[in-house]
């Protein structure tokens, strides 16, 4: 009896091996079949892969699928001899996925090469059909299989891309912008929950020791709503600049959110608030000892006779003085 089961296995192994030297001796033709029926289908986009790359890929799945069949014995698609196999779905599952194909067009691909193969298999066994079922058993079953490693590398791919384009987007909403010499600025916009209030905290305290700033302006014109948790947030936020020693001004505060943090009975007394950012960065300015005077008036200390005029537009000069050209304007416009 052990004999006889012994030599269906063997006779059982031999076919499926038959699959192997099927998918080796009529590769060319299987290519062009495969490759005929994906440009065919309405699955394939030749924005997202061209002609020669699909077939370079099909031609390497082809031959890999036939040697790890045929180093495997016929056996699963568990077997370590389609560790390649795996792998290489994988690859195409990541790079179909970062190129934008759907679940569906992804698992179609390999799906799509049983309606090549299994043809050929009626045409190899023909008369004798008990091989040939199970020959297409074991053929459909290894593509099912490969089937469902795509659908769910894609999936964990897309995932990933997901993750990755939260965080970038994360990073990119929680800018902190140099102003001025030893002037920071936060603008906050959107949303503000328990992890992006972690990441603007971190990367306004990166910032203020890499700039050496000593008054940073949290501006939060862009935020929609005021509660408790993001009060929370602005008064952690500003008490850890302070101890990095820098000094926070909180610019943007609109009258319904005035309005709204009075009602909620939120005491920012200990933070310098400012209504507008100009205002905010005026403040700032005055802080680090720099003044904001309008062209007209150091035009006018410029031309004065005396020494002390002249000193004292020296000294503005030195200590970088920002100017403005308001008056300037405002004189043409009158004119």
């Amino acid at each position: 009896m052990a004999d006889s089961n012994s030599s269906v296995d063997a006779l059982q192994k031999l076919n499926v091996r038959g699959i192997a030297e099927i998918l080796s001796t009529r590769r060319d033709e299987i290519l062009s079949l495969w490759i005929k029926e994906r440009l065919d289908s309405d699955e394939f986009r030749d924005e997202l892969i061209s002609k020669r790359d699909l077939r370079q890929q099909s031609q390497q799945m082809v031959d890999m699928l036939t040697r790890s069949i045929k180093e495997s014995n016929g056996a699963d698609f568990e077997d370590d001899a389609f560790d390649d196999v795996r792998s290489l779905l994988n690859e195409i599952s990541y790079m179909r996925a970062v190129k934008g194909y759907t679940p569906l067009e992804n698992a179609t691909y390999i799906l799509s090469l049983r309606n090549v193969v299994i043809p050929l298999l009626a045409e190899e066994f023909d008369g004798n059909p008990e091989a040939l079922v199970r020959e297409m058993t074991y053929f459909t079953r290894l593509l099912d299989k490969m089937g469902l490693v795509m659908v769910e590398n894609f999936i964990r791919s897309r995932e990933e891309i997901i993750r990755q384009q939260r965080a970038d987007m994360m990073e990119l909403s929680t800018p902190v912008i140099k102003v001025w010499d030893k002037i920071l600025t936060l603008p906050i916009i959107g949303t503000l929950d328990s992890r992006r209030a972690q990441m603007m905290m971190e990367s306004l305290l990166q910032k203020i020791v890499e700039t050496g700033s000593t008054v940073a302006i949290l501006d939060i014109t862009g935020v929609r709503t005021m509660d408790t948790l993001v009060a929370n947030h602005l008064i952690k936020t500003v008490t850890a600049s302070r101890l990095m020693g820098a000094r926070c001004i909180l610019t943007g505060v609109s009258p319904a959110i005035a309005q709204t943090m009075v009602q909620l009975g939120i005491d920012l007394t200990q933070i310098t608030t400012r209504a507008q950012m100009a205002d905010g960065i005026k403040l700032a300015l005055e802080l680090v000892g720099r003044a904001v005077v309008s062209a007209k008036a150091l035009s006018q200390m410029s031309s004065g006779t005396t020494d002390a005029a002249a000193q004292k537009t020296a000294t503005m000069v030195t200590h970088g003085t920002t100017i403005t050209n308001d008056n300037t304007s405002r004189d043409r416009e009158r004119r």
